[in-house]
Parts: structure tokens; sequence; C-alpha cells
């Protein structure tokens, strides 16, 4: 028994679908007794948006960047939440001006501070939530959009050193996310097989941004090959796609 797990955006989920062939070559995958799961730094809300348009079966999701895990069915198994005081000093920094818009999630929800703009992906229109009534909710993620790609990159490094030791910064699109010291998702895919009791053989990560190449260099991991260098350097090596890579690894699937 294998297991592979992948990033959606840019990964599995391309040009705002799921290729018949990625779908396919995860079911065969999946029929040849391996596990295959979904690792993202999007809450369950979006993600499920997208999941629910396509006959895909996992065996488990990791969402915001390893902080929350799911079973097959899209159940909580768990999570690893911010501490409250942690929280706190996330919502009130001064690097909170920066920002077009700050997204908070707590198990499944996922809100946008009120006093911000819209979510940056406007395809999504999540409910506004006041700073004090999200200090009320076990936060697992704090997530700072930019209108800019470079903007979070360059704050996601302010923060990385404002935040040292204290809170995991990880930066993928135009968003940085803060979660727990030590959540990410390379932890995460440790902490799921933790939780299930899997062994696996191997495992396998594939991803083409930031937030992914601690799991691309902690494991056997694929960058796809329109990914920054940065994060092909961390890979093992470089797919087109899901279904490539299937192909590679197990040619019988």
């Amino acid at each position: 028994m294998d297991l592979l797990a992948c990033d959606f955006d840019g990964t599995l989920f391309c040009h705002n679908t799921i290729s018949e062939a990625d779908l396919c070559a995860v079911k065969r995958w999946r029929a040849a007794g391996n596990l295959f799961g979904i690792v993202t730094g999007r809450g369950f809300m979006t993600l499920q948006k997208e999941l629910v348009r396509y006959p895909l079966q996992w065996d488990f999701l990791l969402c915001n960047n390893g902080a929350l895990m799911l079973d097959s069915a899209g159940r909580t198994k768990a999570s690893r939440p911010l501490e409250g005081h942690l929280a706190h000093e996330l919502l009130t920094h001064v690097m909170t001006g920066e920002c077009d818009s700050i997204a908070v999630f707590s198990d499944k929800e996922m809100h946008v501070l009120e006093g911000f703009g819209t979510w940056v992906n406007p395809v999504y229109r999540p409910p506004f939530i006041s700073r004090e009534e999200a200090l009320q909710k076990e936060l697992i993620q704090v997530s700072f959009g930019f209108g800019r790609r470079h903007k979070a990159m360059s704050i996601g490094e302010s923060l990385k050193k404002a935040f040292d030791k204290k809170a995991h910064v990880q930066c993928s699109l135009s968003v940085a996310d803060m979660t727990a010291w030590g959540v990410g998702k390379g932890t995460g895919i440790e902490w799921a097989c933790e939780v299930n009791g899997w062994k696996p053989r191997n495992i396998l990560t594939a991803g083409d941004d930031g937030n992914d190449v601690e799991m691309l260099a902690r494991f056997e991991g694929y960058a796809m090959e329109g990914a920054d260098k940065t994060v092909q350097s961390a890979a093992s090596g470089i797919v087109e796609s899901i279904a490539e890579l299937v192909a590679l690894k197990n040619p019988g699937c």
C-alpha cells in the first residue's frame, strides 16, 4: 500500500476543473489498494464547493495546510487549533493594516473579518464576522489576503520573522496563511497516518506552490511543470499531471 497526497489548486484542480484523466488515475490508484488524499491550504467550505462537482473519492482530506483532518466522507476527524492568545495577536497585529481581506477558519467554517474587503477569490463569498465574534471561536487558521501575489510573499516573509516559533506562515497564490507552530502539509500527512494507523510503504506528494515545499521535501515529492523554480528544487521530480505521476509510479494502475 502506497499513499499519494496532492495539493488542490494548480495540481489537481487546474484551469477551474479536474481533468477526466486525473479522475480516472485517482480511481485506478485507489482500486489498486493505495491511499489518496488532498492536502490544501483551502478551508473545507471552498474545497467542498468544487469537489461536489466531480465523482472523486478520497481516503482523507487535510484542509487549512494540515490543521483540519477529514475522513473519506468529509467528516471532521481531528484538528490542530491556534492557541487563543495567538489568534488574538494575529487578528490585532499591525500587519493586518496591509491586507485587502482577512479570513478566519473554525472547523469547517470560513468567515471574512468585518472592516476589510470581500475574500480575494471573488468566486467565493464567505459571510462576514466581527473581530470579537471571531475570537470567541476555536480558530485553526487565519489567512491574510492581498490583491497581488508579490505583496503576499513580501508580507509573508515579514510575518515569519514577527511570529518565529509562534506560528507557521505559509504563502501561496496571493494569500499568507497562519497556522499553529509546526502545523504544515508535511506534518499533516504524518499526523493523518498516525491517527488512522496507516503504514504505507511509500508516501508520494505533488504540489505547485510555496505551501507545498515542506511536503515535497519531506516525502517523495513531485512538482508540477508550471511551478516556480524554488518549488521544483524541493521535489524529487517534475510531472505534468497527477495522471502522469500515477502512471510513472504505478504503471499497473
